[in-house]
């Protein structure tokens, strides 16, 4: 049984893929702070309805069939957000709240990968028996 693809763990596992995706996107805007006319991005909300239904809804059989948009991946859409100013250069980037970002992506990786992790000791305990 592949438990990395199925219910709980393939749910935690969608959400850790996300928070990386985020990290990645929220990483380019700090580095792209000073580029004149660089927008800041950021992914669409993770939502739980969108996981569930990669999780447990259609899948694909073969190769060779068209993979419709809601299964290409869960909340992979990049959005431009909402700054608070903009310089006269045209850049959004706000530095203060991207670090804050970046903070909050990190503890919430850490808590969805300590529970992954107990989980799957939860796992090698039934199995051993201890």
């Amino acid at each position: 049984m592949d438990t990395n693809n199925s219910g709980l763990l393939g749910l935690l596992a969608s959400k850790m893929g996300y928070l990386n995706q985020r990290q990645s996107v929220l990483s380019e805007n700090v580095a792209n702070s000073s580029t004149p006319g660089f927008k800041a991005k950021d992914l669409a909300p993770f939502t739980f309805g969108s996981a569930l239904n990669q999780a447990f809804g259609m899948s694909v059989t073969d190769p060779k069939h068209i993979v419709p948009a809601s299964m290409a991946g869960v909340n992979s859409k990049t959005i431009n957000t909402k700054s608070f100013e903009t310089l006269p250069t045209g850049n959004s980037v706000d530095l203060e709240q991207q670090m804050m970002q970046v903070s909050e992506t990190a503890v919430n990786y850490q808590m969805v990968t300590s529970i992954y992790k107990q989980i799957t000791s939860w796992f090698r305990i039934a199995v051993k028996g201890s």
